[in-house]
């Protein structure tokens, strides 16, 4: 009667490992289903923090370039390696930008963007 009982047990001991092993593949499913909707509510919100606020299309480019031009007009250390080469040339021999240009056209191009969103507004949800 023990050969009985031990199987029993081992039986109980093996669906036991198994329910404990589909448990946690299920909570890992659950995990792994869970991210592609958080994801997608987090771009949500995103989208709609972006229609409410339309002017970031035309202020933040703007924001960049004017970095950029700021950043690039700081006076810069000349190394040895330089100084042997000679200065790069521009091949399209346009004047550099500077900062008014690059304000000019970032409005110029803000205003457009304004205008096309006034005209396309009423078809957006």
């Amino acid at each position: 009667m023990n050969a009985p009982e031990e199987d029993f047990t081992t039986r109980c001991r093996q669906l036991r490992a198994e329910i404990a092993r589909q448990r946690s593949e299920l909570s890992q499913a659950y995990v792994r289903l869970e991210r592609p909707i958080r994801y997608t509510e987090y771009s949500l919100r995103g989208a709609g923090f972006l229609r409410a606020n339309p002017w970031i299309f035309a202020a933040v480019p703007a924001a960049v370039s004017i970095f950029k031009i700021l950043w690039g007009s700081r006076p810069k250390k000349k190394n040895i390696r330089s100084l042997s080469s000679p200065p790069p040339t521009q091949a399209t021999g346009s004047p550099p930008a500077s900062f008014t240009n690059t304000l000019a056209a970032w409005i110029n191009r803000g205003w457009h963007l304004f205008q096309l969103y006034r005209r396309i507004r009423s078809y957006l949800p």
